[in-house]
This record gives structure tokens, sequence and C-alpha cells, in this order.
């Protein structure tokens, strides 16, 4: 059955995929319509076990050996629960209406009552406002990519301060920055404005990105070939450097852990390639490190890279 195999997918996403498991998930996702839906029912399910064990008595640290353990029986459980929420279980239900909230390394994959999926990223806030004639959501803070079930009658707009994108029967990203968010399209097309400018919107089309600054500037580009799916890689628990300096790969890093990771002047533009889990910051430090000749020195909940 197909929803079995989105749960085999959803465990095996869980715990990383390898390089010939990506090209099988993409062949999958490639065979059928359908395919893609099941999948994210089953990591919305996932994702439902993570916050019932969040609300539970069990308080394992990430990367602990119970951690690992908790993993395992995820996967075992989870085809369970995403029969449940295919059965009519009412997880869509749940969320309308709802402030989602992240923890710092938590990403959280969400159906919600339209049809659409949202995945919010670490450190993330959205809150879910859907009325008969409307579907708003707002981002306070953080990053969240978003599905949006076609319903022309039902604007979706998704507002982050002043910043505005809406869509209708499409999927996208928003970031938001200091002063700015920037919006990435991986299908369809979506709307963008400010409503501190007078100006109108911005049509932005899948393969582009948009910055939009608060004050109203829209700056929209193109995007490579390979750069959406590693932009967007963190909804896979994946982080993965192509040609970015270390600087700016250690910011992404620490958007997904208490432990801060420095990086000394002199090193910080050198570049660094590779992909790397979320929850791997010492995996990453190492490599980082040899990469640009430099060496780690630990202090408490602080890491460096230094000369």
């Amino acid at each position: 059955m197909i929803d079995d195999r989105a749960c085999q997918w959803a465990a095996r996403i869980d715990r990383g995929l390898d390089d010939v498991e990506r090209v099988a998930l993409s062949a999958w996702l490639a065979e059928d319509g359908r395919h893609r839906g099941a999948l994210l029912r089953a990591q919305a399910a996932l994702s439902l076990l993570d916050r019932g064990r969040a609300l539970g008595t069990v308080e394992n640290e990430p990367g602990s050996v119970e951690n690992h353990d908790r993993r395992r029986l995820l996967r075992v459980g989870v085809a369970g629960i995403a029969a449940a929420v295919a059965g009519g279980f009412g997880l869509r239900h749940w969320l309308r209406g709802a402030p989602i909230s992240t923890a710092v390394g938590e990403i959280r994959r969400l159906p919600l009552d339209d049809g659409s999926f949202a995945v919010v990223n670490s450190t993330s806030h959205i809150r879910v406002a859907f009325t008969p004639e409307r579907r708003d959501i707002e981002l306070s803070r953080g990053e969240a990519w978003f599905e949006v079930a076609h319903n022309k009658a039902r604007p979706f707009t998704v507002s982050a301060g002043p910043v505005r994108v809406q869509a209708v029967g499409t999927a996208f990203d928003v970031r938001r920055r200091d002063g700015a968010s920037e919006v990435m399209v991986t299908e369809g097309t979506v709307k963008v404005w400010s409503t501190a400018s007078d100006a109108g919107p911005t049509l932005v089309t899948v393969g582009q990105r948009a910055i939009v600054r608060e004050a109203g500037d829209v700056m929209v580009s193109g995007l490579a070939p390979n750069l959406s799916d590693q932009r967007l890689a963190w909804r896979e628990g994946r982080i993965v450097l192509d040609n970015m300096t270390l600087a700016q790969a250690a910011e992404e890093f620490n958007r997904y852990h208490v432990r801060t990771l420095e990086i000394d002047p002199a090193l910080g533009n050198r570049q660094v390639v590779g992909w790397f889990h979320t929850d791997d910051l010492d995996g990453f430090t190492q490599a980082a490190a040899v990469m640009v000749g430099g060496r780690v020195v630990r202090d408490g909940d602080k890491v460096r890279i230094v000369p």
C-alpha cells in the first residue's frame, strides 16, 4: 500500500538517507502524484509522536543513547499513527487556529486544516488563522515551508511583519530575517509585497528567490538548478554546504543548537563543502576545521574553530 511505503520512507528520512536512498526516494515520488501527499502524512504522524513525547515523561537529550532508541521505536510505531491520520484521526482539526512553536533543533511537519502542509524549522513560531473566506498564517520568527492546497476562493497568505506572501495551490518557503524576509518558490507562483509600501505585488515563480524588505523593496533573483534543494535540505534534517563560507555555515548550524560555534575572523571567509545532519555539530566542527586548516577549541557550551 502507498501509506505503508510512505511510512517506511518517513522512517528512513528521520534517521538520514544515503545517496542510493535519495535516488530511490526521488524515483518513488515521481511514480505517482499521490506519493508525495502520503509521505507528508507519514512525516506529520512522526512529528505527532515527537510532540506526544514532549508532553510526556521521557526526557532524553538529543544524541543520547536513549534518544536513538526512541527513534527506533518511532520507526516501528509510525505506521499505526499514519494509518489513523489517513483514516480520519482528526489531526488537521487539532491544528485549526493553533499557535505552533519549535524548540532549538526541532523540525515539525504538520498538516493544516485545509489540506495544506507546513514544515516548521528550528526556533520558529507560526500562528494559523483560517476562516471560511481566508487562510492566514503569521510567521513571527524563524522559517517555514508550505505546500498549499488549491482553493482560489480562499487566499493563502503568510505574514512576516509587514511582508506578505500569497499563493494558491503552490509551494514556497519563507524565512524571516532582520528587516526583511526571504521567499523561495519551489512550485507555482506567489505574490509578495509589504504593507509598509504603496507598491503593488511582485510575482515570484518557481525557481526564483525574493528578498522582501519590510520597507517595501523587493529583489528577485533566479536560483541555480540545485540551490533550492540544498537550501531547503533542513526539511529532512540536513544542511548542505556548497562553497559556503565557514562563517555562514556556522551561522546555519547555530540555528539548531544551544551550544554555539564561533569562528575566528581569520578563518571566516574560507570555503567549506559537504552535507551534514543538523544535529551533528561535532561532526561538522571537526570536518570544517580540517577543510580550513584550523583546530577546534572547546570552552563549556562554546566551541571555536581557530587557526
